[in-house]
């Protein structure tokens, strides 16, 4: 599950032509290859709008017509790459989390917040095999994910509201937590021991523990989060076991940034 609630896009400062741009590539993101007819369909415009659009982007090298339609270019790819190496987090955190998930043989990943969605920088996989939706690159929204609500523990209240505010309290699954005040006691929670954890929030039968990056003021960087499927990763394990192992992470991680950069 993506996106969320945005911003109105009636304000002095919206560009209509940019955004139904951005409408065009995300409609291609989600749904792939797409020929003119769909993609005027899906977005609700007009064939000759989109068409105006879809030759501005291929001509840009953004979006590829193939014999499928048009699809998403691997300008793309430059622009992630770079997004993700120049994130400060990236560079510290990466050998790190090598490190980590050879150690504990599961998924490993490096989450930080941007534009109030938990946003998946970095993984390294260990040697158990786990498929889930989630991949680098993936937004989702912070409350449903132990990586993002270890990072909103680390948050002012204010802040908090303000993101609950802008992208809601979406359910991923039964268990995700869907009311403020029980979302601010688990805060507290996770402030106290220093780890979140999320069982079964963010997807049936999959649970995670995730511990905050943290500047020196205490404000979060990020997070560093291990999951995998709940049979193997179930909460006595993550609590007794790989609580430690990630707040050993989570120090190597800042003394990384705060002297070796």
């Amino acid at each position: 599950m993506e996106g969320g609630t945005e911003r109105g896009n009636d304000g002095p400062n919206y560009v209509e032509a940019t955004q139904k741009s951005i409408g065009v590539l995300r409609f291609l993101k989600e749904h792939g290859p797409a020929t003119l007819s769909t993609i005027a369909e899906g977005t609700d415009s007009a064939k000759s709008t989109v068409y105006r659009h879809l030759r501005t982007l291929e001509d840009a090298g953004y979006l590829v017509e193939t014999d499928d339609g048009y699809r998403i270019g691997q300008l793309f790819l430059d622009y992630g790459i770079e997004a993700q190496r120049s994130h400060p987090l990236y560079e510290a955190g990466k050998p790190k989390i090598d490190a980590l998930a050879e150690k504990v043989g599961e998924k490993v990943w490096l989450v930080v917040e941007e534009n109030g969605y938990a946003v998946y920088l970095y993984m390294q996989s260990g040697n158990e095999l786990y498929r889930s939706f989630t991949r680098v690159g993936y937004r989702g929204h912070l409350h449903a994910f132990s990586a993002g609500k270890a990072i909103l523990a680390r948050m002012s209240k204010s802040e908090v509201n303000a993101i609950l505010d802008r992208r809601g309290l979406p359910a991923y699954t039964e268990q995700t937590i869907t009311d403020r005040d029980r979302l601010f006691a688990e805060l507290d929670r996770i402030r106290q021991q220093g780890y979140a954890l999320h069982l079964e929030e963010a997807v049936d039968g999959g649970n995670a523990i995730s511990v905050p990056i943290q500047h020196e003021d205490g404000s979060p960087i990020g997070s560093v989060c291990v999951a995998g499927p709940a049979h193997r990763l179930n909460e006595s394990y993550l609590r007794s076991e790989l609580s430690d192992l990630l707040l050993g992470t989570k120090n190597e991680i800042e003394l990384s940034m705060r002297y070796e950069a």
